[in-house]
């Protein structure tokens, strides 16, 4: 199956059209970018060889989904998302959704993580046409004990609050706390044999890696 434009070409040309239809958000973006990068933001999370951390969350319809029940199925593929109002997220669902079949012909699954309450959480699936689980995780719970939760600062609120993105509402707190977005890919041992944690949220992981490294959950199952 052969795969449309690639994401990281999707991913750029959004950065583009930031940067010329709203270059004070694209410019403190990049500022974000900068202060996490240079904080080591993500560094601490799990990578290949840890054992993924296990979670029971409530999904986009209430339903609580363990990783322990999915990965008695198959290999898994984790997405660790900011929410439905982040462009690049949703870009990245899409491009999973297209592979969703070939994890699937793997007896694997794919589920995605956000921080945002069940409603926003299955708005982002119904915008994305996601046939796979968004998960909630609230107040970042799962987040923070990843290594993943990030302060979003307050360049970003007046920005924010001009284009009508509200945090505090979609999470149900007023933290400002949101995941750096990270992809792994789990054996059924619960061992990572792929992973992708950057701190450049305007980057993720490309679906062929993604396909890649679960060849080599196949191996481990």
């Amino acid at each position: 199956m052969a795969l449309q434009t690639s994401l990281a070409d999707t991913l750029a040309a959004h950065v583009r059209r930031l940067e010329e239809e709203r270059p004070e958000t694209a410019a403190t973006y990049a500022n974000i970018v900068s202060r996490l990068v240079t904080a080591g933001a993500g560094s601490s999370a799990p990578g290949v060889g840890d054992q993924l951390p296990p979670f029971q969350l409530p999904d986009d319809r209430g339903r609580l989904v363990s990783s322990g029940d999915l990965l008695a199925e198959g290999p898994l593929v984790v997405s660790m998302n900011r929410g439905h109002w982040c462009a690049f997220c949703r870009h990245e669902l899409g491009a999973l959704q297209d592979i969703n079949d070939i994890v699937g012909s793997h007896g694997g699954n794919i589920i995605a993580i956000t921080p945002e309450r069940q409603a926003f959480a299955k708005k982002l699936k119904d915008q994305c046409k996601l046939e796979f689980p968004v998960l909630c995780d609230v107040d970042n719970g799962y987040a923070l004990s990843l290594g993943l939760a990030v302060w979003c600062g307050d360049e970003i609120k007046p920005i924010f609050s001009e284009i009508g993105i509200d945090l505090a509402l979609y999470q149900g707190n007023p933290s400002w706390l949101v995941p750096i977005p990270a992809t792994y890919i789990v054996a059924t041992d619960g061992r990572i044999v792929g992973s992708f944690v950057e701190a450049d949220f305007r980057q993720r992981m490309a679906p062929e890696d993604i396909l890649t490294a679960l060849r080599t959950a196949d191996l481990k199952g």
